[in-house]
């Protein structure tokens, strides 16, 4: 299934150049933002490592706590990415305009996954929360999750682009 981008790109784009320009880092708020952007980047390489696409529906590792783990990992490697920018209006744009704009894309993700696999991914959406449970066995989601099929999965360009947004609030912090 392809979803559709329409204004998601364009938004992310203009408010990532938005918030480089504003961003006013000091030493404390990027080592607390920088952590929890890899806090978020941890869920979403794990949650990248277990997914096996176009062949069922994932129920294993941490798609057993959450139906969406990568979208929950993005969420908090954007609010690590406000820590450290320390812009209170952009913040606040953050926290609302992302849940907006993903909530609409999981609902058409979560029909066309009801389409594909039918009652196995209702079953899915009853026992499994949208984005967290609460409880849950480190030993079973790692033990799931390959950082090849991570890699495979094309993570690593999330990686990159938190190192490029490190490093420019780092060069922002020095000069």
């Amino acid at each position: 299934m392809k979803t559709k981008n329409t204004f998601r790109i364009p938004i992310g784009f203009a408010a990532g150049i938005l918030y480089l320009f504003r961003a006013d880092p000091t030493i404390w708020s990027f080592f607390a933002g920088a952590s929890l952007m890899l806090a978020g980047e941890a869920i979403r390489f794990i949650s990248a490592g277990t997914l096996i696409k176009f062949e069922g529906v994932t129920r294993t590792g941490i798609y057993a706590y959450s139906r969406n783990p990568l979208y929950l990992g993005s969420f908090i490697i954007g609010a690590g990415a406000c820590l450290i920018g320390r812009d209170i209006p952009f913040a606040l744009f953050y926290v609302i305009a992302f849940p907006l704009i993903y909530i609409r894309i999981i609902k058409r993700e979560e029909q066309h996954l009801t389409e594909r696999y039918g009652e196995d991914y209702e079953h899915y959406i009853r026992e499994v929360p949208l984005f967290w449970s609460g409880r849950f066995s480190i030993r079973k989601i790692l033990g799931a999750s390959s950082p090849f099929l991570a890699v495979k999965n094309r993570e690593l360009k999330t990686v990159l682009g938190i190192v490029a947004i490190l490093a420019v609030m780092a060069s922002k912090i020095i000069f």
